[in-house]
C-alpha cells in the first residue's frame, strides 16, 4: 500500500521530537553528583535520627570498674581520687594507645568506644567521607615481666612462660624410668612401729637378743632403725646396678643393638617385649644408678661417724644389721633374679624370630608359622589361667569377685532377719543358704575349668594342623628337605622359649597364694581377701 508523503513527514517530526526529549531528560554528571549527595545527606540524616533515638547510658566500663572497687571495700572518695589522678596525668592526650605510666592499666578506665570517638572521620574536598580503616581483631594482652602496681594494690604480674615442647611417649617413659625406682618388696624400716621392728630383729638373728637389750631408749632405737634404712638403700641400689649390667650384657650377646628387628615383624609375631632400651638410654640410666649409689654410701658413712652410746660397738652393730638387712631383702633379690630371667627370655625371643626370617621362608610357611606361634601363646595363657584356678580350689581361696554372690542373688538374708522366725530355724535356713551359695561358686569354677580345657585342646589341634601343612608342603619327599627341617626347628625353638617364660611367670603368680590371707566361713568355704 503506498504511503502518504505527509504521513512520513509527521513521523519524522515525531521521532525527532522524542529523541530531543530523551536527550534533554538524560542527567548530566553534575546532576548525578547532586543526586548522590542528596541521597547521602538523606542517609546521614536518617543515621543521625537513629543515633538521637539511642539513649546515652554513660561510660559502662568506668561504671563497672567503680562497682568492682566498691566490692573491694573502697569508698566513693577513694574511687574519685583514683580516677581524678588518672585523668590529671592524661588530660593532654587525645588518643591513648599505650600508657606512659607502667603502674596503671588504661583499659580499666578508658573504654574502647571513647577511644574511637576521639578519632573523627576526615572529609575530602569533594564532600566524600573517608573513614579510617580499622581492623576488628582484638589486641593481645601483653604482660610485663616487671613489677606492676594496680590501682588497688601492688602485685607482681605473672611471668610469661614459653609454651612447653610436646613430649612423646618415649620421652615420658624414659623420664619415668630415670626417676627414683621403688619396689613393693623393698623393706621400709622407718615406717614400721618400734614394736614390729624389734620383733623382726629378734626373729631374724639369734645374736639380735643381745642388741635388743641394749636398745633401752628411744634414741638408741631410732639410731638403729635409721642405720638399717640407710644400709637397705645401699643394698637395693647395688641390686639395681647389677640388673642394668645384666641388661647391657644381654643386649650385646643377643645382638639387640647391632641388628634391630623391624617394627612390622615384631608386631605380626606377637613379641613379649617390643622395644629394648637403646644404648644411650641404658648408659644414662646406669650412670644415674651409680650416682645414687655413691650418694647412699656417703650418707651411710657419714651416719656412722655420729656418736653412739658406749655400750654399743659400731663393728658389732654393722655385722648384725648387715645380716638383718640381707635377710629382709630375700624376696627382693628373688624378684630381681626373676626380672633377669624374663629379660633373657625376651632377648632370646628376638633372636629366634630373626633366625626364622633369615631362613627365607615362603609366604605360606610364614603364614603357618604365625598361626602356630599365636595358638601356642593363647594356649599358654589358657594353661596359666587353669593352673591358677586349680590352685584356688586346692587352697580354698576364691576370687574376691565371688564375694558379691553372698549378698546380691537372693532376698533370703533380709527375710531371715525378721523376728517372727524362730532363732534355731533361722540359723538352719541361713546355713542352707550359705551352703547353696558355696556350691554355686564351686560349680561356676568347675565350669570355667572345663571351658579352659576345651580352649587348650582347640589350640593344640590348630598347632598340629598347621605343622601337618608344613610337612605336606614338601610334596611327600623322603627325607624332608633340609630347609624345611631348619624352619620346623626354628618354630619349635621359639615354642620352647615361650613355655619356659610362661612357667617362670606362673611360678611367681602361684607364690602369691602362700602369703594371701584366708577367711573361713561357716560352710567351710574359704575366700581370699
Amino acid at each position: 500500500m503506498p504511503s502518504n508523503p505527509d504521513d512520513r513527514e509527521n513521523k519524522n517530526t515525531q521521532t525527532n521530537g522524542t529523541q530531543s526529549f530523551i536527550v534533554s531528560v538524560q542527567p548530566t554528571p553534575n546532576r548525578e553528583l547532586g543526586t548522590k549527595n542528596s541521597q547521602s545527606g538523606e542517609k546521614s540524616s536518617k543515621d543521625e535520627a537513629k543515633k538521637k533515638k539511642n539513649k546515652c547510658r554513660g561510660n559502662r566500663k568506668l561504671q563497672r570498674y567503680k562497682a568492682k572497687l566498691r566490692k573491694r571495700g573502697f569508698n566513693n572518695e577513694a574511687i574519685t581520687s583514683l580516677i581524678n589522678n588518672y585523668n590529671q596525668v592524661n588530660q593532654d592526650q587525645n588518643v591513648v594507645h599505650e600508657s606512659t605510666i607502667p603502674n596503671i592499666n588504661i583499659e580499666l578506665l578508658v573504654p574502647i568506644d571513647n577511644q574511637r570517638t576521639n578519632n573523627q572521620p576526615e572529609t575530602s574536598d569533594k564532600g566524600n567521607i573517608q573513614e579510617n580503616v580499622r581492623t576488628t581483631k582484638r589486641k593481645r594482652v601483653t604482660k610485663s615481666n616487671n613489677i606492676t602496681e594496680s590501682l588497688s594494690q601492688i602485685s607482681i604480674s605473672n611471668i610469661v612462660r614459653k609454651r612447653p615442647r610436646s613430649r612423646t611417649m618415649d620421652n615420658i617413659q624414659e623420664q619415668q624410668e630415670l626417676n627414683e625406682t621403688t619396689s613393693d618388696w623393698k623393706p621400709k624400716y622407718l615406717k614400721l612401729s618400734d614394736q614390729i621392728f624389734k620383733q623382726m630383729l629378734s626373729k631374724s638373728l639369734s645374736d639380735a637378743d643381745k642388741l635388743l637389750q641394749l636398745l633401752d631408749t628411744p634414741e638408741k632405737l631410732k639410731y638403729v632403725r635409721t642405720y638399717a634404712h640407710l644400709l637397705n638403700n645401699v643394698f637395693y641400689l647395688k641390686l639395681e646396678e647389677s640388673f642394668w649390667e645384666h641388661y647391657k650384657q644381654v643386649c650385646i650377646s643377643e645382638s639387640i643393638w647391632s641388628s634391630p628387628m623391624l617394627k612390622n615383624i615384631a608386631k605380626e609375631n606377637n613379641l613379649f617385649r617390643f622395644k629394648f632400651k637403646t644404648q644411650v638410654q641404658l648408659e644414662k640410666h646406669y650412670q644415674l644408678i651409680q650416682k645414687r649409689l655413691r650418694t647412699a654410701e656417703n650418707n651411710l658413712n657419714q651416719y656412722k661417724q655420729q656418736p653412739i652410746h658406749e655400750s654399743i660397738d659400731i663393728n658389732t652393730l654393722s655385722t648384725i644389721m648387715t645380716a638383718f638387712v640381707r635377710q629382709g631383702q630375700h624376696k627382693l633379690c628373688a624378684e630381681f633374679e626373676r626380672k633377669k630371667l624374663i629379660l633373657q627370655f625376651d632377648a632370646i625371643d628376638h633372636r629366634l624370630i630373626k633366625t626364622f626370617y633369615n631362613l627365607n621362608p615362603t609366604d605360606d610357611q610364614i603364614r603357618s608359622t604365625k598361626i602356630i606361634w599365636q595358638a601356642a601363646q593363647s594356649k599358654l595363657h589358657a594353661e596359666e589361667q587353669l593352673a591358677i584356678l586349680k590352685q584356688r580350689i586346692y587352697t580354698k581361696r576364691l576370687p574376691s569377685s565371688f564375694n558379691i554372690l553372698d549378698h546380691s542373688i537372693d532376698n533370703v538374708e533380709h527375710l531371715l532377719k525378721q523376728s517372727i522366725i524362730n532363732r534355731d530355724k533361722s540359723a538352719t535356713l541361713s546355713f542352707r543358704r550359705l551352703k547353696t551359695i558355696a556350691q554355686f561358686k564351686y560349680d561356676i569354677m568347675t565350669l570355667e575349668m572345663t571351658t579352659l580345657e576345651e580352649i587348650i585342646r582347640s589350640h593344640v589341634n590348630i598347632i598340629a594342623n598347621e605343622k601337618r601343612k608344613l610337612i605336606d608342603s614338601a610334596g611327600g619327599q623322603v627325607p624332608i628337605p633340609k630347609s624345611l627341617v631348619q624352619i620346623m626347628n626354628a618354630i619349635a625353638a621359639r615354642q620352647s622359649n615361650m613355655i619356659q617364660r610362661s612357667q617362670c611367670i606362673l611360678k611367681k603368680k602361684l607364690s602369691v597364694f602362700d602369703d594371701a590371707p584366708m577367711t573361713i566361713d561357716m560352710t567351710g568355704a574359704v575366700g581370699a581377701k
